[in-house]
């Protein structure tokens, strides 16, 4: 076995046929007691070498009889060059630029919204620059996709708008839009529709490993990573009034940036990083 351990043998050339496209995503995969058969290996050496296949992101274990299946990768891009730098609102469908961004992939996407107020959590609070367990309002929105009949409802991003108190009560026609519990769409976004200006946004992407929450929530399979995107919107006086915490499943969807580079008017002869 080349100094293989037996879990890996059967391991390695599962993961060879899914990389070659011998089974393609939603393929079944062969059961325990066929692959423990074949290999005249023990049920238990099999059900190591699937579950380094789950943990590697590749297959995924079905309810009841299904069994296991290769997984299908979603590809969706958020584009956080564009995102807020000139709204793409659809008011008349009340569509935000995150649906119209995955209806331009061919994707169609919903956005369950809840309102909650709470204790700013010790990075929300770094985030907004505010004291450890600031009351602060939270605007949940989990996006899910589906792309008819191949794919069905999957979430594949959490959306939690954090703002302080007082940014979140601001009213438009006596209403605060941030405090609704729906899609809300408005001319130039809700911030510039409460009469704030944002001079400013600092992003923060990092990937990690999911709470249990989010494992919930995103349903996530065993050993899964999250990218999270942490926008922070800092208002023309200096002031950060809201962090946009996007979390989002490492294997359904990533974050994109197109930008500009500058090129400064002297050549002083050094060369350019690469």
């Amino acid at each position: 076995m080349d100094g293989q351990t037996r879990w890996q043998v059967i391991y390695n050339e599962l993961r060879n046929a899914i990389e070659l496209g011998k089974l393609a995503p939603g393929d079944q995969v062969p059961t325990e007691r066929d692959l423990a058969g074949r290999y005249r290996m023990s049920r238990q050496t099999v059900r190591t070498a699937l579950t380094r296949l789950e943990q590697a992101g590749l297959i995924a274990a079905g309810a009841g009889s299904l069994g296991r299946t290769v997984r299908r990768p979603l590809e969706i891009h958020f584009d956080a060059s564009k995102f807020e730098l000139g709204y793409r609102d659809d008011e008349v469908r009340g569509v935000d630029q995150w649906l119209n961004d995955v209806e331009s992939q061919g994707w169609e996407g919903r956005q369950q919204v809840t309102v909650t107020t709470r204790a700013a959590t010790a990075n929300v609070a770094r985030w907004l620059d505010v004291g450890p367990d600031s009351r602060v309002v939270r605007r949940r929105r989990i996006r899910s996709v589906r792309k008819a009949p191949s794919v069905e409802w999957v979430p594949v991003m959490i959306a939690d708008s954090w703002f302080p108190e007082d940014v979140a009560s601001r009213t438009v026609d006596g209403v605060a839009p941030l405090l609704i519990e729906r899609d809300i769409t408005m001319p130039g976004g809700i911030i510039r529709s409460i009469g704030i200006r944002q001079a400013m946004f600092i992003d923060e992407i990092r990937s990690r490993m999911p709470s249990d929450d989010e494992v919930k929530l995103l349903a996530l399979p065993a050993g899964t990573p999250v990218g999270e995107h942490a926008r922070i919107g800092v208002d023309d006086t200096g002031r950060r009034i809201r962090v946009l915490v996007s979390v989002f499943a490492g294997d359904r969807q990533f974050v994109r940036y197109e930008l500009p580079v500058g090129h400064g008017p002297v050549d002083d002869g050094t060369e350019e990083d690469d």
